[in-house]
């Protein structure tokens, strides 16, 4: 793999900075109940995050896109229809991040140049693309798998037991309703900590690229296997 890509290709955790910092991570989104009650809490504790859109609702919903850059929160891609991963070629992945990357700029005037795949996963082509495109994959390293759950309280007590750590990427959905309702709770748990939640671009070097970095330190080499994923979300 070292030979097909470099090793800034994929992000799953950021740096050990001081004052502490973690990305709050936002996928599948944006959705029309549940996003607006998530940026109205968010502005609420004064945190930024970073918002994974797909495409099709992005463009369904332009207005929330809008909110989202308006409030100071960075845009991710995250494909225009996510797909099944197993049975997504290289090609359709790379034409659905192109299609969302295009829409998005279009819209808001932002590149739009990190990636999150769905589910995480990715082949050793789509990485290799990816990169071929000055595009970057941004993962994850902490995940209490809200989507799975059946109540705010299961996503309150994980944000109870959370201890948070200097570049955590912890990944959420605003296309559920329970991220938006535990942002007092995240606050609760995050205030002994002295952690301070920053967009993505805040860890890169050049922000205008919104995506890329010459800092090893905060990014790892898919390991060598047919496919990366941190989680089978």
């Amino acid at each position: 793999m070292s030979s097909v890509v470099p090793r800034t290709s994929v992000l799953v955790k950021g740096p050990a900075s001081v004052p502490p910092t973690i990305a709050l991570t936002f996928d599948d989104g944006p959705h029309p109940e549940y996003t607006p009650r998530l940026l109205d809490s968010l502005a609420d504790k004064g945190f930024k995050a970073t918002f994974f859109l797909i495409g099709e609702k992005a463009a369904q919903y332009p207005y929330l896109v809008k909110r989202i850059c308006a409030e100071g929160h960075q845009l991710g891609n995250h494909t225009w229809s996510h797909t099944e991963p197993a049975t997504t070629s290289t090609a359709s992945f790379l034409a659905e991040v192109q299609r969302t990357r295009a829409y998005l700029n279009d819209l808001t005037g932002r590149d739009i140049r990190i990636v999150r795949p769905p589910k995480g996963e990715l082949t050793i082509g789509k990485v290799k693309g990816l990169w071929q495109r000055k595009e970057s994959c941004i993962l994850w390293n902490r995940d209490p798998k809200d989507y799975r759950m059946a109540s705010k309280g299961e996503l309150a007590h994980w944000y109870r037991t959370f201890q948070p750590v200097a570049g955590d990427v912890v990944l959420l959905h605003d296309n559920h309703p329970f991220a938006g309702e535990c942002v007092e709770e995240l606050a609760a748990a995050l205030r002994p900590y002295g952690v301070r939640t920053v967009c993505l671009e805040e860890w890169l070097p050049n922000p205008s690229k919104n995506g890329r970095s010459g800092d090893s330190s905060q990014w790892q080499r898919p390991i060598v296997r047919e496919s990366v994923s941190p989680a089978n979300v």
